[in-house]
């Protein structure tokens, strides 16, 4: 009998360790991994606004200064003749891309009375500035969504 009350103990013991370990498992609370938005920054110029989709179409390029010495070597640039404001836009593919816009993106265009300072302005506004200066902009990315557009000032 002794051990009869014995084995069921010990087989309550395990049941209820094995369902503790179940709920812990199943927590709520989002695991660090899953928590982290994967957040990406680029350079591009902006080629349209697609309205309909609410979304940007875009062409990614790279900024190259002087200092940049080591991919200056590797696309055979000269600094004097392709560097001669001291910086480049390099458009290796010239490939457009469609990005989705978030509801709440933000869009800043470069400030005339201060460039260190870039003015927030409205959709509206963006999409017909857009129509004149394609880029380049800065344009954040939070999940592969366009969450933020920048103009960049290119003195």
């Amino acid at each position: 009998m002794k051990q009869l009350l014995s084995n069921k103990m010990s087989m309550l013991l395990l049941t209820t360790l094995g369902a503790l370990l179940l709920l812990g498992a199943c927590s709520d609370e989002p695991k660090e991994e899953e928590a982290k938005e994967e957040k990406k920054e680029m350079l591009a110029y902006v080629r349209d606004f697609d309205l309909p989709n609410k979304s940007l179409i875009i062409d990614e390029v790279e900024w190259i200064e002087e200092s940049d010495t080591d991919r200056i070597k590797e696309l055979g640039l000269d600094t004097e003749k392709d560097l001669a404001t001291g910086f480049m836009i390099y458009d290796e593919s010239q490939k457009a891309e469609s990005l989705k816009l978030a509801e709440n993106a933000e869009f800043y265009l470069v400030n005339q009375d201060d460039t260190a300072k870039p003015k927030q302005v409205e959709e509206k506004e963006f999409v017909s500035y857009l129509a004149v200066v394609k880029g380049p902009y800065d344009i954040t990315l939070e999940d592969g969504v366009v969450v933020k557009v920048s103009e960049k000032y290119t003195p």
